[in-house]
């Protein structure tokens, strides 16, 4: 017995369905996604090259971005840093590397959890007026300008000043020891400021 007959025996209980045609249908090819080697294996090293930078951007230095801010009415570069525990930090150094000045916090969100400040934020911060003691003369500082305080406070102790910076209008009210605080509306009256100001 030939193979062919052996087939044909294995096979001869099996019926064909009456749905079966001989007539050849129209199919359609599927495209086929045919991966190689070689794209996969640079998808892989960019994956890997990606996750490295990414741990060492996270790394025990922290993330460092440069902004510019204004330190008693010169524009200057302050550098901040997010170290590993969520903690934002900012230094400004002069042409020699000696440190001005230097800080740092963090956010407390809506829910209560503490969060690194933004660059933003902190950019905000510095470039809001600040106070300083120079000579012995107390002077008020706001990006480039520089207000000398000293015959301006009145019986209360308090100085009342406008700052303008292009559209944007500041009232600042400045106690003798220095302490501020600031609005876009209105000048802060005493009783809104710390009484330990005033102590």
């Amino acid at each position: 017995m030939t193979n062919k007959d052996k087939f044909k025996r294995a096979f001869s209980a099996l019926h064909t369905s009456d749905s079966f045609t001989l007539e050849q249908e129209d199919t359609t090819m599927t495209k086929k996604i045919r991966f190689h080697k070689t794209a996969v294996a640079a998808c892989t090293a960019l994956a890997i090259f990606t996750g490295a930078a990414t741990c060492y951007a996270a790394d025990a230095g922290g993330i460092q971005r440069t902004v510019q801010v204004w330190l008693h009415g010169d524009q200057t570069t302050a550098v901040i840093t997010v170290d590993d525990d969520s903690i934002t930090h900012y230094s400004i150094t002069d042409k020699n590397g000696k440190q001005l000045q230097g800080g740092g916090g963090v956010a407390i969100d809506e829910d209560g959890k503490e969060r690194a400040l933004t660059a933003s934020e902190i950019q905000e911060h510095l470039d809001s007026p600040s106070t300083d003691t120079i000579d012995g003369k107390l002077y008020l500082f706001y990006k480039d300008q520089k207000t000398d305080l000293t015959d301006k406070f009145d019986a209360d102790g308090l100085a009342y000043i406008t700052l303008k910076d292009g559209g944007k209008t500041l009232y600042v009210t400045v106690a003798e020891n220095g302490g501020l605080q600031s609005s876009t509306k209105c000048y802060p009256q005493k009783s809104d400021l710390p009484q330990e100001w005033f102590e």
